[in-house]
Protein backbone atom coordinates (compact mmCIF):
# COMPACT_ATOMS: atom_id res chain seq x y z
CA UNK A 1 0.00 0.00 0.00
CA UNK A 2 1.29 2.92 -0.78
CA UNK A 3 1.16 6.12 1.54
CA UNK A 4 0.21 9.46 -0.16
CA UNK A 5 0.90 12.82 0.92
CA UNK A 6 -0.57 16.02 -0.99
CA UNK A 7 0.79 19.67 -1.91
CA UNK A 8 -1.38 22.08 -3.29
CA UNK A 9 -5.34 22.22 -2.03
CA UNK A 10 -7.09 23.38 -4.94
CA UNK A 11 -9.80 21.02 -7.50
CA UNK A 12 -7.41 19.38 -9.25
CA UNK A 13 -6.32 17.69 -5.85
CA UNK A 14 -9.97 17.11 -5.04
CA UNK A 15 -9.99 15.25 -8.72
CA UNK A 16 -7.19 13.36 -8.36
CA UNK A 17 -7.62 12.40 -4.39
CA UNK A 18 -11.11 11.59 -5.75
CA UNK A 19 -9.36 8.74 -8.33
CA UNK A 20 -7.23 7.82 -5.49
CA UNK A 21 -10.35 6.65 -3.17
CA UNK A 22 -10.98 4.71 -6.01
CA UNK A 23 -8.00 3.22 -6.63
CA UNK A 24 -6.74 0.15 -4.59
CA UNK A 25 -3.28 -0.10 -3.00
CA UNK A 26 -2.88 3.93 -2.44
CA UNK A 27 -4.71 5.71 0.20
CA UNK A 28 -3.91 9.30 1.51
CA UNK A 29 -2.15 9.96 4.64
CA UNK A 30 -1.04 13.39 5.33
CA UNK A 31 -1.91 16.93 3.53
CA UNK A 32 0.35 19.73 3.28
CA UNK A 33 -1.01 23.40 3.36
CA UNK A 34 0.61 27.11 4.07
CA UNK A 35 -1.39 27.11 7.59
CA UNK A 36 -2.51 24.18 9.87
CA UNK A 37 -6.14 24.40 10.02
CA UNK A 38 -6.44 24.24 6.05
CA UNK A 39 -3.97 21.22 5.86
CA UNK A 40 -6.12 19.21 8.78
CA UNK A 41 -9.30 20.26 7.21
CA UNK A 42 -8.34 19.49 3.74
CA UNK A 43 -6.74 15.87 5.19
CA UNK A 44 -9.96 15.34 7.29
CA UNK A 45 -11.96 16.30 4.27
CA UNK A 46 -10.58 12.98 2.43
CA UNK A 47 -10.37 10.83 5.18
CA UNK A 48 -7.08 11.30 6.66
CA UNK A 49 -5.89 12.73 10.21
CA UNK A 50 -2.62 14.22 9.37
CA UNK A 51 -2.13 18.27 8.04
CA UNK A 52 1.38 19.63 8.05
CA UNK A 53 2.17 23.37 7.64
CA UNK A 54 5.93 22.60 8.01
CA UNK A 55 6.61 20.61 5.08
CA UNK A 56 10.17 19.65 6.33
CA UNK A 57 8.39 17.63 8.53
CA UNK A 58 6.05 16.49 6.76
CA UNK A 59 8.88 15.07 4.58
CA UNK A 60 10.40 13.11 7.62
CA UNK A 61 7.20 11.40 8.32
CA UNK A 62 8.00 7.62 7.65
CA UNK A 63 4.53 6.34 6.59
CA UNK A 64 4.85 8.54 3.77
CA UNK A 65 5.97 7.05 0.57
CA UNK A 66 4.69 8.90 -1.90
CA UNK A 67 4.13 12.95 -2.77
CA UNK A 68 2.04 14.34 -5.16
CA UNK A 69 2.86 18.48 -5.92
CA UNK A 70 -0.22 20.50 -7.19
CA UNK A 71 1.39 23.74 -6.20
CA UNK A 72 1.03 27.12 -8.38
CA UNK A 73 3.25 25.77 -12.05
CA UNK A 74 6.36 27.92 -10.70
CA UNK A 75 7.16 25.98 -7.38
CA UNK A 76 7.29 22.40 -8.79
CA UNK A 77 10.62 22.36 -9.29
CA UNK A 78 11.51 23.54 -5.40
CA UNK A 79 8.63 21.14 -3.99
CA UNK A 80 9.39 18.00 -6.41
CA UNK A 81 13.04 18.05 -5.55
CA UNK A 82 12.70 18.42 -1.65
CA UNK A 83 10.53 15.50 -1.61
CA UNK A 84 12.72 13.66 -3.61
CA UNK A 85 15.60 14.35 -1.36
CA UNK A 86 13.64 13.21 1.52
CA UNK A 87 13.49 10.01 -0.63
CA UNK A 88 9.87 10.28 -1.30
CA UNK A 89 8.19 9.09 -5.02
CA UNK A 90 6.99 12.19 -6.56
CA UNK A 91 3.92 12.51 -8.84
CA UNK A 92 3.98 15.64 -10.19
CA UNK A 93 1.27 18.00 -11.64
CA UNK A 94 1.94 19.49 -15.28
CA UNK A 95 3.40 21.91 -16.22
CA UNK A 96 6.40 19.40 -14.65
CA UNK A 97 8.62 22.17 -14.13
CA UNK A 98 10.18 25.14 -15.85
CA UNK A 99 12.50 23.55 -18.28
CA UNK A 100 14.22 20.84 -19.65
CA UNK A 101 16.95 21.21 -17.88
CA UNK A 102 14.98 21.68 -14.26
CA UNK A 103 13.42 18.23 -15.12
CA UNK A 104 16.62 16.46 -15.99
CA UNK A 105 18.19 17.65 -13.26
CA UNK A 106 14.88 16.19 -11.35
CA UNK A 107 14.95 13.06 -13.46
CA UNK A 108 18.75 12.59 -12.31
CA UNK A 109 18.20 12.99 -8.27
CA UNK A 110 15.32 10.62 -8.88
CA UNK A 111 17.49 7.97 -10.11
CA UNK A 112 20.12 8.26 -7.48
CA UNK A 113 17.64 7.86 -4.57
CA UNK A 114 16.06 5.22 -6.18
CA UNK A 115 12.83 6.60 -6.40
CA UNK A 116 10.37 7.09 -8.71
CA UNK A 117 9.58 11.12 -10.41
CA UNK A 118 6.43 11.21 -13.03
CA UNK A 119 4.06 13.87 -14.24
CA UNK A 120 0.88 13.73 -13.99
CA UNK A 121 -0.58 14.03 -17.70
CA UNK A 122 -3.84 12.52 -18.20
CA UNK A 123 -3.39 12.53 -21.67
CA UNK A 124 -0.73 9.47 -21.73
CA UNK A 125 -3.01 7.59 -20.03
CA UNK A 126 -6.17 7.43 -21.23
CA UNK A 127 -7.44 4.24 -23.10
CA UNK A 128 -8.87 6.41 -26.13
CA UNK A 129 -5.54 8.00 -26.76
CA UNK A 130 -3.55 4.69 -27.07
CA UNK A 131 -6.50 3.61 -30.03
CA UNK A 132 -5.37 6.77 -31.57
CA UNK A 133 -1.74 5.98 -31.45
CA UNK A 134 -2.77 2.84 -32.88
CA UNK A 135 -4.56 4.01 -36.04
CA UNK A 136 -2.11 6.01 -36.92
CA UNK A 137 -0.65 4.08 -39.25
CA UNK A 138 -4.47 3.40 -40.92
CA UNK A 139 -4.77 6.79 -42.32
CA UNK A 140 -1.49 6.85 -44.44
CA UNK A 141 1.07 9.58 -44.11
CA UNK A 142 -0.15 12.69 -41.74
CA UNK A 143 -0.59 15.61 -43.69
CA UNK A 144 -2.59 17.91 -40.70
CA UNK A 145 -3.21 18.22 -37.31
CA UNK A 146 -4.94 20.70 -35.00
CA UNK A 147 -5.71 20.18 -31.23
CA UNK A 148 -8.21 22.71 -29.65
CA UNK A 149 -8.30 22.68 -25.44
CA UNK A 150 -10.72 26.30 -25.11
CA UNK A 151 -12.08 26.50 -21.29
CA UNK A 152 -13.00 29.83 -20.18
CA UNK A 153 -11.50 30.02 -16.68
CA UNK A 154 -13.25 30.98 -13.70
CA UNK A 155 -10.71 33.55 -12.67
CA UNK A 156 -10.30 35.17 -15.65
CA UNK A 157 -13.12 37.72 -15.10
CA UNK A 158 -11.39 38.44 -12.32
CA UNK A 159 -8.30 38.92 -14.50
CA UNK A 160 -10.20 41.66 -16.47
CA UNK A 161 -10.84 43.62 -13.31
CA UNK A 162 -7.20 43.94 -12.76
CA UNK A 163 -7.04 41.39 -9.95
CA UNK A 164 -4.54 38.69 -10.94
CA UNK A 165 -4.65 35.23 -9.48
CA UNK A 166 -1.54 32.61 -10.01
CA UNK A 167 -3.26 31.17 -13.28
CA UNK A 168 -2.57 34.63 -15.01
CA UNK A 169 0.34 35.11 -13.17
CA UNK A 170 3.91 35.11 -14.99
CA UNK A 171 5.47 35.19 -11.59
CA UNK A 172 3.68 31.86 -11.08
CA UNK A 173 4.33 30.50 -14.92
CA UNK A 174 0.55 30.72 -15.45
CA UNK A 175 -0.84 31.43 -18.55
CA UNK A 176 -2.66 29.37 -21.53
CA UNK A 177 0.53 27.82 -22.88
CA UNK A 178 1.63 25.91 -19.49
CA UNK A 179 -1.74 25.54 -18.11
CA UNK A 180 -4.09 24.33 -20.91
CA UNK A 181 -1.96 23.80 -24.07
CA UNK A 182 0.40 21.89 -22.09
CA UNK A 183 -2.00 19.07 -23.08
CA UNK A 184 -2.12 19.72 -26.43
CA UNK A 185 1.40 19.53 -27.05
CA UNK A 186 1.79 16.20 -24.72
CA UNK A 187 -0.92 14.73 -27.52
CA UNK A 188 1.31 15.75 -30.14
CA UNK A 189 4.59 14.68 -28.52
CA UNK A 190 3.12 11.23 -27.59
CA UNK A 191 2.16 10.66 -31.26
CA UNK A 192 4.46 12.50 -33.52
CA UNK A 193 7.23 13.26 -31.57
CA UNK A 194 9.68 16.19 -31.69
CA UNK A 195 9.20 18.71 -34.27
CA UNK A 196 11.46 20.52 -36.21
CA UNK A 197 10.63 23.75 -36.00
CA UNK A 198 8.02 25.38 -32.64
CA UNK A 199 6.72 28.36 -32.86
CA UNK A 200 3.93 30.25 -30.35
CA UNK A 201 1.71 33.11 -31.38
CA UNK A 202 0.02 34.46 -28.02
CA UNK A 203 -3.03 36.71 -27.10
CA UNK A 204 -1.23 38.87 -24.47
CA UNK A 205 -3.20 40.68 -21.24
CA UNK A 206 -2.68 43.34 -20.02
CA UNK A 207 0.43 42.21 -18.10
CA UNK A 208 1.95 40.36 -20.73
CA UNK A 209 0.05 37.14 -19.64
CA UNK A 210 -0.91 34.59 -22.28
CA UNK A 211 -4.42 34.27 -22.02
CA UNK A 212 -5.06 32.29 -25.56
CA UNK A 213 -2.75 31.25 -28.22
CA UNK A 214 -1.60 28.63 -30.78
CA UNK A 215 1.61 26.64 -31.23
CA UNK A 216 2.79 25.49 -34.48
CA UNK A 217 4.78 22.55 -34.75
CA UNK A 218 6.52 21.87 -37.82
CA UNK A 219 7.00 17.94 -39.15
CA UNK A 220 8.25 16.09 -41.96
CA UNK A 221 5.15 16.97 -44.43
CA UNK A 222 3.00 18.20 -42.00
CA UNK A 223 2.03 20.88 -39.48
CA UNK A 224 0.15 20.86 -36.27
CA UNK A 225 -1.67 23.35 -34.49
CA UNK A 226 -2.23 23.39 -30.83
CA UNK A 227 -4.75 25.73 -29.61
CA UNK A 228 -5.37 26.71 -26.08
CA UNK A 229 -6.98 29.37 -24.37
CA UNK A 230 -8.13 30.68 -21.09
CA UNK A 231 -10.32 33.55 -22.15
CA UNK A 232 -13.00 31.63 -24.15
CA UNK A 233 -14.96 28.31 -24.55
CA UNK A 234 -14.35 26.27 -27.90
CA UNK A 235 -15.18 23.10 -30.02
CA UNK A 236 -12.50 20.93 -28.00
CA UNK A 237 -11.92 18.24 -30.05
CA UNK A 238 -8.61 17.03 -31.90
CA UNK A 239 -8.03 16.06 -35.60
CA UNK A 240 -5.76 14.34 -37.22
CA UNK A 241 -5.70 13.94 -41.36
CA UNK A 242 -3.98 11.78 -43.63
CA UNK A 243 -3.70 10.95 -47.04
CA UNK A 244 -5.82 7.70 -46.47
CA UNK A 245 -8.40 9.12 -44.21
CA UNK A 246 -8.78 11.16 -40.41
CA UNK A 247 -9.40 10.64 -37.32
CA UNK A 248 -11.78 13.09 -35.04
CA UNK A 249 -11.60 12.88 -31.28
CA UNK A 250 -14.23 14.44 -29.21
CA UNK A 251 -13.61 15.84 -25.81
CA UNK A 252 -9.67 16.18 -26.78
CA UNK A 253 -7.41 18.43 -23.88
CA UNK A 254 -7.13 16.46 -20.82
CA UNK A 255 -9.55 14.13 -21.58
CA UNK A 256 -9.37 12.62 -25.22
CA UNK A 257 -13.21 10.99 -25.05
CA UNK A 258 -14.61 9.04 -27.94
CA UNK A 259 -12.69 8.89 -31.15
CA UNK A 260 -13.65 7.99 -34.87
CA UNK A 261 -12.04 6.82 -38.03
CA UNK A 262 -12.96 7.19 -41.21
CA UNK A 263 -11.07 6.14 -43.78
CA UNK A 264 -11.50 6.89 -47.71
CA UNK A 265 -12.31 3.33 -48.28
CA UNK A 266 -15.59 3.74 -46.39
CA UNK A 267 -14.30 1.74 -43.25
CA UNK A 268 -15.39 3.51 -40.17
CA UNK A 269 -14.01 3.22 -36.55
CA UNK A 270 -15.08 4.34 -32.99
CA UNK A 271 -14.88 4.24 -29.10
CA UNK A 272 -16.62 6.02 -26.68
CA UNK A 273 -16.10 7.30 -23.25
CA UNK A 274 -18.56 7.21 -20.28
CA UNK A 275 -17.82 11.38 -19.19
CA UNK A 276 -18.87 10.19 -15.50
CA UNK A 277 -15.42 8.54 -14.81
CA UNK A 278 -13.00 10.19 -13.48
CA UNK A 279 -9.95 11.04 -16.10
CA UNK A 280 -7.72 11.10 -13.51
CA UNK A 281 -7.99 7.31 -12.05
CA UNK A 282 -6.27 5.89 -15.29
CA UNK A 283 -3.19 7.76 -14.34
CA UNK A 284 -3.52 7.30 -10.43
CA UNK A 285 -3.92 3.30 -11.49
CA UNK A 286 -0.54 3.18 -14.22
CA UNK A 287 1.30 5.11 -11.26
CA UNK A 288 0.73 2.61 -8.36
CA UNK A 289 1.09 -0.14 -10.45
CA UNK A 290 4.98 1.14 -11.46
CA UNK A 291 5.70 2.12 -8.21
CA UNK A 292 4.65 -1.15 -6.51
CA UNK A 293 6.06 -3.49 -9.11
CA UNK A 294 9.34 -0.87 -10.37
CA UNK A 295 8.55 -0.85 -13.79
CA UNK A 296 11.29 1.10 -14.64
CA UNK A 297 10.54 0.67 -18.04
CA UNK A 298 7.39 2.31 -17.75
CA UNK A 299 8.42 5.35 -15.98
CA UNK A 300 11.45 5.85 -18.32
CA UNK A 301 9.33 6.12 -21.40
CA UNK A 302 6.72 8.73 -19.62
CA UNK A 303 9.66 10.42 -18.21
CA UNK A 304 11.09 10.60 -22.20
CA UNK A 305 7.63 12.00 -22.90
CA UNK A 306 7.64 14.56 -20.11
CA UNK A 307 11.41 15.61 -21.62
CA UNK A 308 10.31 16.05 -25.19
CA UNK A 309 6.98 18.13 -23.95
CA UNK A 310 9.83 20.52 -21.54
CA UNK A 311 11.68 20.75 -24.77
CA UNK A 312 9.24 21.82 -26.52
CA UNK A 313 7.77 24.47 -23.86
CA UNK A 314 11.48 25.86 -24.35
CA UNK A 315 11.67 26.01 -28.04
CA UNK A 316 7.90 28.06 -27.88
CA UNK A 317 9.01 30.41 -24.64
CA UNK A 318 12.10 31.09 -26.24
CA UNK A 319 10.42 32.71 -29.16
Amino acid sequence: MLHLATIGSGSIVDLFLDAVEKTEGIALEAAYSRTKERAVEFAKKHGASKGYSDLDTMLADGEIDCVYVASPNSLHYGYAKRALLAGKHVICEKPFVGSASEAEELFALAAGKKVFLMEAITVLHMPNFKCVQEWLSEIGPVRLANFNYSQYSSRYDAYLEGRLTNVFDPKFAGGALMDINVYNLHAAAGLFGMPKEAHYFANRGFNGIDCSGTAVLSYDGFVCTCMGAKDCDGDNRAVIEGEKGYIVVREAGNLWGSAELFLRNGERKSVGYDLSLNRMAYEAADFVQAIETRDEKSIRSWQEETLLVMGILDRLQAG
